[in-house]
């Protein structure tokens, strides 16, 4: 764009700032639910992008639908025709005024009547994380209370699309990931989200606090549970990843992931989740 100023962090040659990404997969495109997502987003995250007394945040909205839309905001974008709605939230090429540069919300519609919620933030402050973190994993829950959802996850990375990144290492088809969500798990996470059937067959709430594998375990409204892996994403390292997929591996989709030739897939243990290697005695 001309006259488009690059970011503080780019001037500098500072590292990108950090991102935290969540998705959440309902198994019907329920509106109500996304309009929840977006005003319980805007609530937790809003103040962080415009603190009290800052300039009024610039908002741009947009998507893809079956009719005209005339005005442009994300109540208009919730239409029976939705096929996909977009916003953020920030000040562009301005200097930050909160901790967190910009938000970037949707909603996508894949496959008939499912629906995928995106949210992501952009940190202008690395120390402001944990809030962060609490913000996200609130907006989630809050969706999670009200709709027992067929997966979601918050991450430094969300695969936009119907697939997940675990289904993209096992090579499984979208359709069959999505149909079958309520009975294998589709991924994991920092923050991982279970269905009811799936928090059922784990053993509950107890079984997930005293595998060690949580700082947090949130049971749902409808009966899924959100499991918390570390405070925040900074300290999600491959010990923490190993415990989470251990704790579980038993409702996991059975087969071997592979890392694409043209991508690395961070925090998944290639391994297949339906054999359990037990370790040989020491000699005596």
């Amino acid at each position: 764009m001309v006259g488009a100023q690059a970011p503080d962090w780019v001037l500098n040659g500072e590292p990108e700032p950090p991102v935290l990404w969540a998705a959440v997969y309902l198994d019907e495109a329920d509106l109500a639910v996304a309009q929840l997502w977006h005003d319980t987003a805007e609530a937790a995250l809003g103040p962080m992008v415009r603190p009290a007394g800052a300039p009024r945040m610039r908002r741009s909205h947009g998507g893809r639908h079956g009719v005209t839309v005339r005005r442009r905001s994300w109540a208009d974008m919730m239409h029976p025709s939705l096929e996909s709605a977009w916003a953020t939230w920030g000040y562009g090429d301005e200097r930050p005024h909160g901790p967190v540069e910009h938000v970037r919300l949707g909603a996508w519609r894949y496959d008939g009547p499912y629906l995928q919620l995106t949210l992501s933030a952009r940190l202008a402050d690395a120390s402001a994380m944990p809030a962060l973190a609490d913000a996200m994993v609130d907006v989630v829950r809050r969706v999670g209370d009200r709709a027992d959802v067929g997966y979601a996850e918050i991450a430094d990375r969300v695969r936009m699309g119907p697939s997940t990144d675990l289904d993209w290492a096992l090579r499984r088809a979208d359709g069959d990931s999505l149909r079958d969500s309520h009975r294998h798990l589709r991924g994991y996470g920092w923050v991982t989200v279970c269905p009811a059937a799936i928090a059922s067959a784990l053993g509950g709430a107890a079984v997930m606090r005293d595998s060690g594998a949580f700082t947090e375990v949130a049971e749902l409204a409808p009966g899924g549970l959100l499991l918390r892996a570390t405070r925040t994403i900074f300290d999600y390292d491959d010990v923490a990843v190993r415990r989470v997929f251990e704790a579980l591996r038993a409702v996991l989709p059975p087969g071997r992931p592979k890392q694409p030739a043209y991508e690395t897939l961070p925090h998944l243990v290639m391994e297949d989740a339906s054999i359990t290697v037990v370790p040989e005695p020491p000699p005596v």
